[in-house]
Order: structure tokens, then sequence, then C-alpha cells
């Protein structure tokens, strides 16, 4: 088939740009693929691909001219760095934390949300367009690209819950602002697989797993989780003998994506029936349902549920499973005096 004319037009990238080369290599194989595909609207796709990237490419400019958090500014006599970012930040809470986030931060999370939409728009143009093996092989990368989006603001939200959590010592709450300082300093290039390693293997593994109910003891879903790569990192630290009530419920949200206030009042129904089992409705992995946007609810509700019970001082886990074992490991850095592990920029 001949190309079209957009086709024949190369994906320009800027000095900053935010896309890896892994991610350049999706966009433009998915790019080419559509300028060869012969479809009436290939120009017109094309046009909007090259547009979307422009816009990627000028907020990557924007957000190199902002000082890193991670360096030094002198305004007159006054000095601010990272040392004042952490003290400042770790005395927040849930109410005024956004208020006090440096704008390279802020520049930042928009950055992350637009190249998700961006691939999210590529995944469009693959299951419309690009009808074919390869069609399903671009999708599966531009879905592994939006992961990795995705993952680097869930990750941001998880330490931001427990930088405000005052009921969490000082040292912890500084440890997860010099982790999130991290992310805001190499948002271009930070991946979390790089900072959290137990978390990108453990969403990751979730994601393929189906919940099955059972007794409600989740013992099929952690084999399936280890099965499916989880770090056992992860479940070794909620499995602990000295764990609390709150962490076990988190746990078994995460397992069952079911709220803890629901799972109580079904075991309490399933006591009262005298039946040893109950099936549960798999909402994350629904049939015919966007894997990528229920992954994405299936964090943020359980984020958002554990955030009311804290503010509102409620029973129930605080933080999601992935907080509290992210808290053990900020824990043992404050103890040990260590940074968040870094990744030299490119």
């Amino acid at each position: 088939m001949q190309m079209t004319d957009v086709g024949k037009q190369a994906v320009q990238y800027g000095s900053h740009s935010p896309f890896s080369p892994e991610e350049r290599r999706t966009i433009e194989e998915i790019y080419g693929a559509v300028a060869a595909s012969g479809h009436p609207h290939a120009d017109e796709i094309g046009r909007a691909i090259q547009g979307q990237v422009g816009c990627l490419e000028s907020l990557g400019q924007v957000l190199a001219q902002y000082p890193s958090p991670l360096g030094q500014q002198r305004l007159g006599h006054k000095m601010r760095g990272i040392g004042t970012l952490v003290d400042a930040l770790s005395r927040t809470n849930p109410a005024n934390f956004g208020f006090f986030l440096p704008t390279r931060a802020l520049l930042g999370r928009s950055l992350d949300m637009a190249e998700s939409n961006f691939y999210r728009l590529l995944r469009h143009v693959c299951r419309e367009v690009l009808q074919n093996e390869r069609g399903r092989e671009l999708l599966d990368d531009a879905t592994k690209r939006l992961r990795v989006c995705l993952y680097t603001k869930l990750v941001e939200e998880v330490l931001s819950a427990i930088a405000t959590d005052d009921q969490l010592d000082r040292p912890v709450r500084k440890q997860a602002v010099v982790a999130l300082a991290q992310i805001w300093d190499r948002r271009l290039t930070y991946r979390v697989r790089d900072f959290f390693p137990v978390l990108d293997a453990t969403w990751e593994a979730r994601q393929r797993i189906t919940i099955a109910g059972g007794t409600l003891a989740g013992t099929q879903e952690v084999f399936s989780l280890f099965a499916e790569g989880c770090d056992p990192q992860f479940v070794d630290y909620l499995a602990r003998p000295d764990h609390t009530e709150n962490e076990v419920e988190a746990f078994r949200e995460f397992l069952f994506a079911v709220p803890a206030e629901e799972l109580t009042r079904l075991a309490k129904e399933m006591a009262d029936q005298g039946v040893h089992t109950i099936p549960l409705h798999d909402s994350m992995n629904a049939p015919n349902r966007d894997s990528v946007s229920g992954f994405y609810e299936f964090f943020r509700s359980r984020y958002i549920l554990a955030m009311a019970r804290r503010v509102a001082n409620t029973p129930g886990p605080k933080h999601t499973a992935e907080g509290y074992v992210v808290i053990s490991c900020l824990r043992e850095m404050a103890g040990s005096d260590t940074e968040p592990p870094t990744v030299p920029v490119p």
C-alpha cells in the first residue's frame, strides 16, 4: 500500500522529550502502521498523533524550565532546597498538601495525565484502524506505555498519603517527601520499577488474576499472585505475625477488590446462614471492561476509601495495602538514614 503524505513526515522530538526510547518506538510504529494502512482517515489520524506529540513535547520543555526540587534556590537572603521542602511538606495534611507543592510537581502531574490520554488515543487508533495481528501487538505496546504513566501517578498518590499522615512518625513522612522529590525531579524518566519494584511487580500480577471469593480467606488469590509474578516482599510483609488488623483488611481489599466494610458484612452473612463459601464479582476484570481503566478504578476506590476513613477517623484501613508496604520500606530507610534509590538520568 502507498504511504500517505503524513506518513512521510517523521515524528519530531525535543531536547526535553517526555518519551523514552521504548515509548518513541511504540509511537513511531503505530504512526507508520496508520500511514501504510490505506484507511480513508489515515492522514487525519496521523496529524492528530503528530499534534499530540507536539503538545507533549511542549509540556516537557515547560517542565524543564522550572527548578528541580532537589536543587538549591536563592531569593534575596532566603534559601530553599530539598531540606526546606521535606520539612514543609512533612508537616502538611490532606487538606493543604497541594497548596505547598512545587510548580514542577504540579506541571509534572499534568504531563503524566496528558501522556496517559495520549496512549489512550493510540490504543483507540490500534483498535479502530489496525484491525489485524500487528494491530493487536501495537495495542499491547500502547497499553504497556499507559500503565507506566499510571503507575507513576499511583505511586505518587501512595507517597502523598504517607507524607500527610500525622499519625506516622516524622522520619517516615520525610522519607516519603524525599521519594516524591525523586519523582518530581525525574518526571521525564521516572519508572516505578526502578524505585519501588515491589509495587510494579505486584500491580502487574494483580491484573492477571481472577478473584474467586470462596471462604474469603484469600488463599487461592495469594497463590495466583505468586504464580503471576507478585513480589514476595508484598505478601510477606502483610502476612507477618505482628501485622495490624488495618493492614490485614487493606490486604483483603487488595485481593478481593471489595471494601473492608462490605467484606465484614459478607462474612457475618455467611456465618448467619451457615455457608462456608461465597462467590464474588470481579469488578476489576469484568468481561468487556477495559483492563487499564478497571485497574485504575481498583486502586483509586481503595485509596479514596482509606483517605476518607483517615480524615473522619472511622474504623478500617487508613492506607491501601500498597501504602502499608511502602510505609515499611520507608521506615527501614529512615532507620538506616538512607534515601530512596536513585537512578541516573540519561
